[in-house]
């Protein structure tokens, strides 16, 4: 089952949430002014249509209106639309191109798509800023996101240790080989913080690490703590699915939030995987609460495809590979969907992309394996 969202949501949920940005430096007319109050209003109160229409209505009088732009951009990550977001701060950041704000949200959502690369820089310009210790720990983030996990070694290594940052610096040792160091920063990690906190760190831990029975046991102990934990439902059914308990990862997944799109891609991907028609109409709400995620139209796609509706499955499949180009799963479906709509030079261009992905993951393996 293809990976979703994992370095990202992992690191990313439990040490930030993005911020509304208040600043209107651009109005000029009473009529925008109101409209701009009216659509901050929406959007302090969680009504994101009148959000979004107010923050247009704005920008129709003023394009260059950097707070309806930055909270605009706030609407479309709040609504999982992250293509648009981050086209809407790039918009925002043509007129203030060293706004912090902008420049910090513009990262947070390339992380949330796991676009750690271009999130890198963003984070390592305003991480030069001594205050800010929570644009070096996303720094570090991308570090460890883009493999360079020496370097995020020594960021974290230089930082106050509080919980986050222990338990990425676990993570990037882990990686290193250095696995004494790795469990002493974790034990450091679980004295600083709440039991069903530590309990879900050490278990996300673990399921990066590829420790599935102790990913496992941990959540189940977050949840001994904490049964009103819900996204430790989330990630125990992961973790099950990664262990092929696939009965008791659906009924953890079933315990978790109904909007949580995540836990419903899990969750529709393991019916996909085992013919289920129930599989259809939870991946169709995934892809409702998130449609900039690739996870749920592959699925639908392959479903679409082993039924036959080729149009669909090219269309959906297609859209998928425009959200995630590195995934050789979605290529693979994508080129059998265009040998059956009689597109043999498409097939081929995916099939082929397919081998590169294979073989640059392969290298990637050795080029880890022979590192001290």
């Amino acid at each position: 089952m293809p990976a979703a969202c994992n370095l990202g949501s992992n690191f990313f949920s439990s040490l930030v949430l993005i911020a509304a940005i208040g600043l209107n430096p651009l109005t000029a007319g009473e009529s925008a002014e109101a409209l701009f109050k009216r659509a901050t209003s929406a959007l302090s109160s969680g009504d994101y249509t009148a959000a979004e229409q107010g923050f247009l209505a704005v920008l129709k009088v003023e394009p260059r209106n950097v707070g309806a732009l930055g909270n605009l951009g706030v609407v479309y990550f709040r609504t999982h639309r992250y293509v648009q977001a981050i086209d809407t701060y790039k918009r925002a950041l043509r007129v203030a191109p060293t706004d912090s704000a902008l420049l910090t949200n513009l990262g947070l959502v390339h992380i949330r798509q796991e676009q750690f690369a271009a999130a890198l820089p963003i984070f390592q310009k305003l991480g030069a800023d001594p205050q800010n210790l929570k644009a070096r720990e996303l720094y570090a983030t991308c570090l460890i996101g883009t493999g360079k996990y020496s370097e995020a070694r020594d960021v974290l290594s230089a930082e106050p240790k509080n919980a986050g940052v222990l338990y990425m610096l676990g993570i990037a040792l882990t990686h290193l080989k250095q696995t004494d160091a790795a469990h002493a920063a974790w034990s450091r990690m679980m004295e600083s913080a709440s039991p069903a906190q530590a309990s879900m760190l050490m278990g996300k831990a673990s399921y990066e690490t590829e420790k599935f029975e102790d990913a496992a046991g941990y959540f189940r102990k977050a949840l001994e703590y904490d049964p009103q934990l819900t996204d430790a439902h989330r990630e125990l059914g992961k973790a099950l699915i990664s262990l092929r308990e696939n009965d008791a990862a659906e009924k953890e997944l079933r315990q978790t939030a109904p909007d949580d799109a995540e836990a419903l891609y899990f969750l529709g991907g393991l019916l996909a995987q085992n013919n289920r028609p129930d599989a259809i109409p939870i991946l169709e709400k995934a892809r409702k609460l998130s449609p900039d995620f690739w996870g749920s139209w592959y699925y639908l796609g392959k479903i679409e495809l082993d039924q036959g509706r080729v149009r669909e499955a090219v269309a959906d499949l297609g859209h998928a590979a425009s959200l995630k180009t590195d995934e050789a799963s979605v290529q693979y479906q994508l080129g059998r969907a265009f040998q059956k709509a009689g597109r043999p030079a498409d097939a081929k261009a995916a099939f082929d992309r397919v081998r590169q992905l294979k073989a640059g993951a392969l290298q990637k393996e050795v080029d880890s394996l022979a590192k001290p």
